[in-house]
């Protein structure tokens, strides 16, 4: 019993002489350890992190890239699943489109009729002298007078725009269309009263007024439509017109 104590009494005597420095031991043991398994961990992971960049690299970004690409072809991308916009036409683009797909219409060639039915009493004679009944002289002839019963209807021998009714001093009452291309056409001779004014416009075959006996130099033909066409301004033979062949 008495060796017990003494051997107790030796051991706690060494127990507290040395065991602040066996326990500062222990925790030194224990940090080196702790901090080699961290050392180790944190290699692993850069090797890790080393050996995917590779893989990392070579991944293509979701997001465009503005500056590499077109910049027309910008609208066209898709981002993150927003459809894309489409740029409108600008209007000259829409009106330069439009002129394209247009076409010029052609100009329509002139119909002619004959303005009233009836047989030429007086023929067209240019610049040659014919024998008037009315004046008892030869002169020139600008027109064709075609004869018919007085109120008979006088229509329009193409059409175009009226540009004068008036009254001639010796043609009496007439009516002037403008047939455009520099044709006119003049009818004469007609009733005071009119069925057109100036400014109107007619197609092929209306009526612009009736026979009459208002002409003085003209007096001494039968009732008859004093008829004359002039093509830029100078007279023309006006069946000639009227049949295509002039």
């Amino acid at each position: 019993m008495s060796n017990f104590k003494v051997g107790n009494s030796k051991f706690s005597r060494f127990v507290n002489g040395k065991g602040f420095y066996i326990a500062l031991a222990l925790c030194l043991v224990a940090i080196g350890t702790a901090a080699y398994i961290a050392v180790n961990n944190s290699t692993g992971i850069l090797n890790n992190i080393n050996s995917g960049s590779g893989a990392a690299n070579t991944t293509t970004s979701s997001i465009p890239n503005w500056d590499s690409q077109d910049p027309t072809q910008q609208t066209n991308t898709t981002v993150s699943g927003v459809a894309a916009s489409s740029k409108p036409a600008t209007s000259s683009q829409a009106q330069s489109s439009s002129s394209e797909t247009q076409k010029p219409s052609s100009v329509e060639k002139l119909v002619f009729a004959m303005p009233v039915a009836g047989s030429v009493t007086t023929a067209y004679s240019g610049d040659k002298p014919i024998f008037d009944k009315t004046m008892g002289d030869y002169r020139v002839h600008d027109g064709v007078d075609i004869a018919a019963a007085q109120t008979t209807p006088v229509k329009a021998c193409a059409s175009g725009k009226v540009i004068e009714v008036k009254q001639d001093d010796m043609l009496g009452q007439e009516v002037i269309i403008d047939h455009g291309s520099g044709i006119k056409s003049i009818y004469a001779n007609l009733t005071s009263q009119v069925t057109v004014k100036k400014g109107q416009q007619v197609e092929v075959g209306d009526t612009i007024g009736a026979i009459g006996e208002t002409a003085i130099a003209e007096c001494a033909v039968t009732p008859h439509l004093h008829f004359e066409i002039t093509k830029n301004g100078k007279d023309v033979d006006p069946l000639a017109v009227i049949s295509g062949q002039s």
